[in-house]
């Protein structure tokens, strides 16, 4: 009964966080443009460190970390492989920006999935750990 339980379980919050993705795709198409013209506007003055000098242009696949970027420099929160005195920091300010409101959307459904893909993970070991003995 247990291990019934487990696996429903499982499949429930995997299917839940692939719909949770598919979801994040259809945010990401309806603002795709807005995207581009931000990492572009950013491209024109800075350089993205890595790794999103890479995911910046990866489309749906890179825009969780790059929004993810962009959050944590609008809150000019340190950025690993950014120095704090980087004039990067500035960009929303000098640009006259605000993060937009999509993207701490996709941020938080794309931590939800993982979250979601974590734990079905975790029953599945558990799933497989009750099946050996």
């Amino acid at each position: 009964m247990l291990e019934h339980l487990l696996a429903w379980t499982g499949l429930f919050l995997g299917l839940c966080a692939s719909g949770l993705i598919f979801l994040s795709f259809f945010l990401y198409l309806a603002n795709k443009e807005n995207y581009k013209n931000l990492v572009s506007l950013f491209n024109k003055k800075h350089i993205f460190p890595a790794p999103n000098s890479f995911n910046h242009m990866m489309g749906f696949l890179g825009v969780f970390p790059v929004s993810r970027f962009f959050i944590k420099l609008h809150k000019k929160k340190k950025i690993f492989l950014l120095s704090r005195n980087d004039p990067a920091y500035d960009f929303f300010e000098e640009n006259n920006l605000k993060i937009e409101p999509w993207m701490r959307y996709v941020s938080v459904i794309w931590m939800t999935a993982s979250v979601f893909y974590l734990i079905c993970l975790l029953l599945a070991l558990i799933l497989s750990i009750l099946r050996l003995n």
